[in-house]
């Protein structure tokens, strides 16, 4: 995998039947998860070599944030509304320009229409908490 740019990067939503996913259309943006582990910090009043002594924690797998040129209409903008406020986890994925998977499993937990400007395209920021590992994997 090369340098790309972001052109024909889709977003897409797990439908009812497994391993089978539906673009959601007008993707203005999207940012992968940004995963971070935990650090905890042992107090210790005598460190080896004035070091201080950190252990690996647990790791936040992070969110995926959506910006949308916000349609009403369009069923896919529907659908992950409906799953914000439903609560419930489901399969989402990046798909790359080359290819490239981003598979998150997680549930919708921001859900918000942009300020409506005369001028401005309408918008809708959508926050996917990742709830299980994601998963980068090479296209079919």
């Amino acid at each position: 995998m090369g340098e790309q740019v972001g052109l024909k990067t889709k977003f897409q939503r797990e439908t009812a039947v497994p391993g089978t996913y539906e673009d959601i259309a007008q993707l203005a943006g999207v940012t992968p998860p940004q995963s971070e582990r935990d650090v905890a910090e042992v107090e210790d009043l005598n460190p080896t070599d004035g070091i201080k002594k950190k252990l690996p924690g647990p790791i936040d797998a992070g969110e995926v944030a959506l910006t949308l040129n916000f349609d009403a209409a369009n069923a896919g903008h529907d659908t992950l509304q409906d799953d914000f406020y439903a609560g419930t986890e489901h399969n989402y994925r990046i798909v790359l320009p080359d290819g490239y998977t981003w598979t998150v499993k997680g549930f919708v937990s921001g859900f918000a229409p942009s300020e409506i400007a005369a001028g401005d395209v309408i918008q809708a920021e959508v926050t996917i908490t990742v709830t299980e590992k994601p998963v980068l994997a090479a296209g079919a």
